[in-house]
């Protein structure tokens, strides 16, 4: 293979473009800035002595669809893996503890699960410059909870995402009151059954919360809330009739169904005009 390797340090790759694949030699501590930059390769596999990958390493290596990733990797650099747009997919390992600006800005990952050791997030380390994107999932694994954060077309890292990953750090109420509404409800679904205050926010505003679940078709977040309990008689027949709305513009009755099955189950009133309208 195409390695130039000094003081375990693979400082570049030479690309032939007959090779789609590569394994990395054993014994390589970190990837040099620009290493696999354009590289026409497919698969990477990143031996576990690798800690470190330099910025740029991977820049717009635009066919890579696989890459196995070190499990004691510590840092990803600026702009790793940015403009690799055939990668919809990749495991962060445990241990990581920093991905900086830009790393996987315009790929294909739609959804990045981002491990409990992270506390370094930069600017546009995911995201695309499209607007045709509808939302980039970040489920953060933290305080054994699993929070799930939709974001729009890019995570920006500035002080209101700071604000958010503080939060994992020190789970509170004055942590939390600061958060910028768009994360509030999100972080509060995770959080609610760990501080009596979060646990009041999430209550006032579960029809709210609800709406938004309606409307980004979350069955997930929607079956959530309602086994919170805060979903009651007073408020069950609005959202029936939003997610009915909704479902007429979107075509999609997951939210409508599992509404009106709530209702029936919980609060046994009449549903017959439900019923005409879920057969319209």
């Amino acid at each position: 293979m195409g390695f130039e390797i000094k003081n375990n340090i693979l400082i570049k790759y030479t690309d032939d473009p007959d090779v789609t694949e590569v394994r990395i030699p054993d014994g390589i501590t970190k990837i040099e800035e620009d290493a696999f930059v354009e590289s026409h390769l497919k698969s990477v596999y990143i031996p576990d002595t690798v800690t470190e990958i330099g910025y740029g390493a991977f820049d717009s290596c635009m066919f890579l669809e696989k890459v196995r990733l070190s499990s004691n990797l510590k840092l990803i650099g600026a702009g790793a893996f940015e403009e690799c747009t055939s990668l919809k997919h990749i495991d962060l390992p445990d241990g990581l503890e920093q991905i900086e600006g830009s790393a996987f800005f315009n790929t294909g990952i739609r959804e990045l699960d981002i491990p409990e050791s992270l506390h370094e997030l930069g600017s546009c380390a995911v995201g695309t410059p499209s607007n045709d994107v509808d939302k980039i999932i970040l489920n953060f694994h933290k305080n054994q909870k699993k929070t799930k954060i939709l974001i729009e077309i890019l995570w920006l890292g500035y002080t209101p995402e700071y604000r958010l990953l503080d939060f994992f750090d020190h789970p509170c109420y004055e942590n939390f009151s600061v958060l910028e509404p768009a994360y509030k409800i999100q972080v509060a679904v995770s959080y609610y059954n760990t501080d009596d205050k979060i646990n009041a926010y999430l209550k006032r505003s579960i029809r709210k919360a609800v709406t938004l679940a309606i409307d980004r078709n979350d069955t997930e977040l929607l079956k959530i809330l309602l086994n919170t309990g805060f979903v009651t008689k007073k408020n069950i027949d609005f959202l029936i009739q939003y997610a009915i709305a909704h479902t007429q513009k979107s075509g999609s009755p997951e939210c409508q169904v599992i509404l009106t099955d709530y209702k029936y189950q919980h609060f046994m009133s009449d549903t017959s005009q439900i019923d005409k309208k879920l057969k319209l």
